[in-house]
């Protein structure tokens, strides 16, 4: 049984919307705060215009480049504690208002430069196979 591709197309964008939200807004200490209106409505632009241009896969290495960078930002912060700080006793990320603002443009600045090179990537495979 086949699913019809408007479903397919459906489900993707309700993922990668989701995935993009939680992913940029996960250094936000307070989920009220203005500045996740980036990840949401920011990330929401992002998916229609890949949904609209049948871009879909490229979103799909863009959100996954983020996750990455998420990871990233998890790790590093874990050996800043573990290492840089002797009692091992700093406060998450989040709880400082700078680096959580930052972070979070950062993040959304990663999807978009990753968007913008998975679509470069495959418009120029499409193009070298036209030929």
């Amino acid at each position: 049984m086949s699913v019809p591709d408007p479903l397919r197309t459906v489900v993707a964008v309700a993922v990668y919307w989701t995935a993009i939200a939680l992913g940029g807004s996960v250094l936000l200490p307070d989920p009220t705060s203005p500045l996740v209106a980036l990840p949401v409505i920011g990330g929401g632009a992002v998916v229609a215009h890949a949904a609209r241009t049948d871009r879909l896969v490229p979103l799909g290495y863009a959100v996954g480049t983020m996750w990455l960078a998420v990871l990233a930002l998890t790790v590093g912060t874990g050996v800043v504690d573990v290492v840089g700080t002797p009692d091992g006793e700093i406060a998450p990320l989040a709880d400082y208002p700078v680096p959580a603002a930052l972070g979070t443009v950062g993040l959304f600045g990663v999807l978009l430069v990753a968007y913008a090179a998975f679509v470069r990537r495959s418009a120029e495979r499409d193009a070298s196979e036209s030929e």
